[in-house]
């Protein structure tokens, strides 16, 4: 059998050896229309392709965009690992990432960067406090996209998240069973979906609870986190010294890790002691919870399989365009350090 070479596809098509060769190697300065038809020729006269997504004509660039807030390069411990997810995933199928950060703090209609202004990718991946507008010009392009713990719920669209809500209640229900009956909440829970879901879970653990013992809760608010970063108002430590001192809690499940880390910073200061005085869980489970002083119990987010599995959902939305829309919820896991202390109820109901 004769070999097929990069000249008689040129020939064929009607284009320089050098034109077929960028089209193989999947450059984007091949015109689309170009890059196809060398492509379905180079098949047709059976040329072997060394990669599957250069055979593959849903695929015309063979990159992705990601688009996360500016705020968000600072915080290689969560988004960082969902970001070293997806880059993962993207090489196994051969595809590279175009990432492109957004400044949040000012007004934005939705300017697009030129990744995809120029058609230099298939599909994006919108990470976190994306605003809504850049959701718009892209569904007005045609663009799939797929979002990523986003703090906007859009059932029209493709969502990868952690189960905040079960990640929540599973820790919350753990304090319970630790004898503790007098809980606060720590976080804004309007400042982000995770959040919401997660104070959700707090509530209805305590709820599902409350037949067998008189539990307590407390709201201490003031502290989250937004698309520019984590921030403290001047009322978070009024609210939080008055939980401890006047409401008498003993655990705290809060929000996310750096705000248990906050917490548990300006307890400490108060003359507190963890666990001894009180109890603290975060969530997330970043590497630094684990050197905290005690280290901090909190609840496991898989960042990196949250990455990889929005990868595979926006190469599957390139594929099938009119398939239906997935909100996929990946597990949590609770990790007891030795921030949490068991201590004894009062009041229990005698069953």
């Amino acid at each position: 059998m004769k070999k097929i070479t990069l000249q008689m596809i040129a020939e064929h098509v009607g284009v320089s050896k050098a034109l077929v060769s960028k089209a193989l190697a999947n450059d984007p300065a091949v015109n689309n229309n170009t890059r196809e038809a060398i492509w379905k020729t180079a098949q047709d006269m059976g040329y072997r392709f060394d990669k599957l997504r250069k055979s593959s004509l849903y695929a015309k660039t063979g990159n992705i965009a990601v688009l996360m807030p500016e705020a968000y390069l600072e915080d290689i411990e969560y988004w960082g690992k969902i970001i070293r997810g997806i880059d993962k995933e993207l090489s196994t199928h051969d595809f590279s990432m175009l990432l492109s950060s957004v400044n949040v703090s000012v007004e934005n209609k939705g300017e697009l960067p030129s990744s995809i202004t120029e058609a230099k990718v298939d599909g994006a991946l919108l990470l976190g406090h994306i605003p809504e507008s850049y959701m718009i010009v892209l569904e007005k392009k045609g663009l799939p996209f797929v979002l990523v713990d986003s703090n906007i719920q859009n059932v029209e669209h493709d969502h990868i998240l952690a189960n905040n809500y079960l990640g929540a209640y599973s820790a919350v229900q753990q304090l319970i069973e630790q004898g503790h009956q007098n809980l606060a909440f720590v976080g804004d829970v309007e400042t982000a979906w995770s959040f919401r879901e997660r104070e959700r879970g707090f509530a209805e653990a305590i709820k599902d609870h409350d037949d067998a013992y008189n539990i307590q809760i407390t709201y201490v608010r003031g502290v989250g986190v937004s698309g520019k970063g984590n921030y403290i108002t001047s009322e978070f430590e009024e609210k939080l010294r008055a939980s401890i001192s006047e409401k008498k809690v003993t655990a705290f499940f809060c929000a996310n890790d750096m705000l248990a880390i906050e917490s548990l910073r300006f307890l400490t200061e108060w003359g507190f002691r963890c666990p001894d005085d009180f109890s603290i869980v975060g969530f997330d489970n970043l590497s630094l919870s684990e050197y905290m002083i005690p280290k901090l119990s909190t609840v496991e987010v898989p960042k990196e399989d949250m990455g990889s599995r929005a990868v595979r959902s926006v190469l599957e939305r390139i594929k099938n365009p009119e398939s239906v829309t997935e909100q996929v919820l990946l597990a949590t896991r609770f990790i007891e350090r030795s921030s949490v202390k068991k201590i004894e109820p009062i009041g229990a109901i005698s069953e």
